[in-house]
């Protein structure tokens, strides 16, 4: 008598190993992925004209304590307003925030609040 061997089945292939897989293909994008939000400041050359030149952004930087550099000179915050309208800016000049390294958030609300209620516009660009 001859006996036939009885047929093997087949196992459902792991799915341990795909989702370990997955998983770690999800974490190398998040990690290798930057959700920074890039801004771009337009600043233009001496070679436009005089014109365009009015129009160029006012650059603030803020520092820590109350330390503010108005397109490059030094002024504490509470002269802010005074030396822009001393230096007879206008107030439809954009104006851009750009936070020091050892500024605070409240360095640099304070700053923005200050040129918002005084009439200019302006924008945090920067870290």
């Amino acid at each position: 008598m001859r006996l036939s061997e009885a047929p093997k089945r087949s196992r459902a292939p792991g799915l341990t190993s795909l989702i370990d897989v997955i998983f770690l293909l999800l974490m190398f994008f998040m990690l290798a992925s930057t959700f920074s939000i890039y801004q771009k400041l337009d600043v233009t050359s001496g070679a436009e004209g005089v014109g365009q030149m009015e129009q160029s952004p006012i650059l603030l930087q803020v520092f820590a304590e109350g330390q503010l550099s108005v397109n490059g000179d030094r002024v504490k915050v509470e002269v802010l307003i005074a030396t822009l309208e001393e230096a007879g800016i206008e107030k439809n000049r954009p104006v851009a925030i750009i936070p020091a390294t050892d500024s605070t958030v409240q360095d640099v609300v304070s700053a923005l609040e200050m040129l918002k209620t005084a009439g200019w516009s302006a924008t945090i660009v920067g870290n």
